[in-house]
């Protein structure tokens, strides 16, 4: 036999914890599925109209370090996790000198 791990659970139903697991994993579920389909790089473009700034501000963004960037050739590509990483500073990203 495998091991076995016993959780004891009081005060709750076996369809109140089988709701809670199923909103768990509609939840993990969603997550993944919004990651899948977004593209793992952005144009300046992209990011310009992501964070309703214009292209201009990406690039003095990108030239003072505020958001990091990869040239290939002509193109700039800037990751998503970057972009999300700006997104959560918010405001900080206009007011940094």
């Amino acid at each position: 036999m495998k091991n076995k791990e016993t959780i004891l659970l009081y005060n709750i139903t076996p369809v109140e914890l089988k709701e809670m697991i199923i909103e768990d994993l509609k939840i993990e579920l969603e997550k993944l599925i919004l990651k899948s389909n977004m593209p793992e790089f952005y144009s300046v473009s992209e990011v310009s109209e992501l964070l309703g700034l214009s292209n201009l501000t990406i690039y003095n963004y990108i030239k003072k370090g505020f958001l990091p960037a990869n040239k290939i050739g002509r193109k700039i590509q800037i990751k998503r996790t970057d972009v999300e990483h700006a997104l959560k500073e918010g405001k900080s990203l206009k007011y940094r000198r």
